[in-house]
């Protein structure tokens, strides 16, 4: 069966706002095109429904900038696959599948203003069949997609127990390509996932946090799925090594002023006359999930 994914039908940039990133839509609209449909997304397969939903509130601290931001996350899982992905993005396709995909370019800078997010959050697809992770990254013009088959975490199981969301939680801890993480997996879920790339435990993580402080993730709902389907976007994908995307994202976060886009498009910065500026070399949030 056919499903259309969403397309990134606005662009978001970043602001700084009390040591927090937040996000700033740029409207699409104008006089001459308010009434004229956005182009349709690409067509992709539904790999499966989902049978369970979790939300997770995720915390992520750049150390270098002093600035957290924070997000929700959706995690769905079917019987085969899971898929955590930005709660907004989530929404957004919901609303859209419900006006049938006809929506006008005023109505998106609507729908723009509503689901903002406050940045270009990845999409971790695993098939937890064959422990292969499918992961988009986007950046500004750019949008990358590798798969990885070695995300595997170590785990020691700790006697510790904690609470999360009504369900009796056990602690893990794992250090995974330089990050070291403490997982609180539910027993009485026993499903091998979580957000980000976490699995290997006998349960479903419904938190997680790393060492160094940069990324904090728990669970703050979780729900049976309603006909929802699980499918990840594949079309116009920039496909390579895990490696050169965590090094491309890298550069164009923390030098910006360096970084080509693959698409070829490029960023103009203008004074108010018009008259050209350099590109600022000023650093964005960056918050790195993996250092190897």
């Amino acid at each position: 069966m056919k499903k259309f994914a969403a397309v990134l039908f606005f662009v978001l940039l970043f602001q700084v706002c009390a040591g927090r990133a937040t996000a700033q839509s740029v409207h699409l609209a104008n006089s001459i095109n308010a009434d004229q449909l956005l182009p349709k997304p690409s067509e992709c397969d539904t790999l499966e429904y989902a049978r369970l939903e979790c939300i997770y509130e995720q915390t992520d601290v750049d150390t270098v900038l002093s600035q957290s931001r924070d997000e929700f996350f959706i995690l769905s899982i079917g019987d085969v696959y899971s898929l955590y992905k930005g709660y907004s993005s989530f929404r957004l396709d919901s609303a859209c599948k419900a006006m049938n995909w006809n929506i006008t370019y005023a109505q998106g800078d609507s729908l723009s203003d509503i689901y903002l997010t406050s940045g270009q959050l990845p999409e971790v697809l695993y098939d937890m069949r064959i422990d292969v992770f499918t992961v988009n990254e986007y950046n500004l013009f750019d949008f990358y997609q590798y798969e990885d088959s070695t995300a595997r975490f170590v785990w020691t199981l700790l006697p510790d127990t904690t609470e999360v969301c009504g369900y009796v939680c056990r602690k893990a801890e794992a250090t995974f390509r330089g990050i070291r993480w403490t997982a609180w997996y539910a027993p009485a879920i026993p499903i091998s996932s979580g957000p980000w790339k976490l699995n290997g435990l006998p349960g479903l993580v419904l938190w997680a946090y790393d060492d160094r402080g940069t990324h904090d993730m728990r669970l703050n709902a979780i729900r049976k799925a309603k006909q929802n389907g699980i499918y990840m976007e594949k079309e116009g994908r920039f496909r390579m090594k895990r490696e050169r995307v965590n090094a491309l994202l890298e550069r164009s976060r923390t030098a910006p002023s360096t970084y080509k886009s693959l698409s070829g498009y490029t960023v103009t910065h203008t004074d108010a006359k018009g008259n050209p500026l350099p590109t600022p070399a000023k650093r964005r949030f960056h918050v790195p999930y993996e250092l190897e």
